[in-house]
């Protein structure tokens, strides 16, 4: 997750060529470079704010307060990022934010989320994700 985000990153600012050498010089491997880049040309619909026209500004979504309770600043900037950066969808980001509440009574931590994340972004079980127990929740908040 965190070699897509930077891949996304330097893809605003660098050449192919360039990238390369730069995640080469952090200590990626080839490996590792060539299948980020094959998730971001086959997956990545990165956000163009002045071809689109439809944003003039970065994506924010304000936490309901019971999300303050559940999410670390950190992880919710992190969150943040990677919507800017195109890499989730704002469909994505509901997903996970509804998924946060269930860990326990401490704040989720920057490094859960990316956890939590990646499953979405990849597609790793994501079943896990829409298993019973969350679709109760689901059913209830949409009741209410």
């Amino acid at each position: 997750m965190d070699l897509v985000v930077l891949v996304a990153e330097l893809s605003q600012k660098k050449k192919k060529n360039e990238i390369d050498e730069e995640l080469l010089h952090r200590g990626y491997s080839s490996a590792e470079i060539e299948q980020a880049l094959f998730w971001m040309s086959s997956q990545w619909k990165p956000l163009d704010a002045v071809e689109s026209g439809s944003f003039d500004r970065p994506v924010f979504r304000v936490l309901s307060p019971w999300e303050v309770l559940n999410i670390d600043a950190e992880a919710h900037g992190y969150l943040l990022r990677l919507q800017n950066l195109g890499i989730i969808d704002p469909d994505q980001f509901e997903k996970i934010m509804s998924r946060i509440l269930p860990f326990g009574p401490d704040k989720l931590q920057l490094s859960e989320i990316k956890s939590l994340a990646g499953m979405v972004v990849f597609n790793l079980q994501v079943d896990a994700l829409d298993d019973d127990g969350f679709q109760v929740m689901d059913d209830e908040i949409q009741l209410t």
